[in-house]
């Protein structure tokens, strides 16, 4: 029986390889034809997080729906201390707050939304490089197809007298 890895006895390691990158795609492919671009932007995120060592509950607090995760102007005003000295601390902080909103409601208020513009760009661009990435697998293996049977037409060619 032929090995089809085996090349006069020895392991080819550009055949394997070739065929895992036309298993990746063909996954990728049935992914995406299942509809499933959202699952797999959604999984390529995760492995972006693993690399990077992000922790995993703020990745998901971005993949919820809803903004819950970015930054608020109406933050709550707390303290530590207790006793006396709690309730003076939140009466001067009650106290300051107006003017210190004054300065900030407006930096806070242009980083969350710059923060949700980035996180949409982000999961819009991902999705266009999952399809792309998709788009480029078939073509890639059209190619090859094309290129065997150019190169077994080539062959019986050369055999026909």
């Amino acid at each position: 029986m032929d090995d089809p890895f085996l090349v006069d006895g020895r392991v080819d390691v550009a055949r394997i390889m070739d065929r895992v990158r036309e298993r990746i795609g063909a996954r990728r492919e049935r992914v995406l034809a299942a509809g499933g671009l959202d699952e797999a932007v959604r999984m390529r995120l995760h492995d972006l997080a693993d690399e990077a060592d992000i922790d995993p509950e703020l990745l998901a607090r971005l993949l919820s729906p809803g903004a819950g995760w970015n930054i608020s102007i109406d933050y709550r005003v707390q303290t530590h201390r207790r006793g006396l000295s709690r309730r003076l601390v939140l009466l001067l902080k009650a106290l300051v707050r107006p003017v210190v909103r004054l300065y900030t409601d407006q930096v806070l208020s242009r980083q969350a939304q710059l923060n949700a513009y980035l996180v949409h760009v982000c999961r819009r661009l991902l999705g266009d490089l999952i399809r792309l990435e998709a788009s480029e697998s078939a073509l890639r293996a059209r190619c090859d197809r094309l290129e065997r049977r150019l190169e077994a037409l080539e062959g019986s060619r050369e055999a026909a007298p």
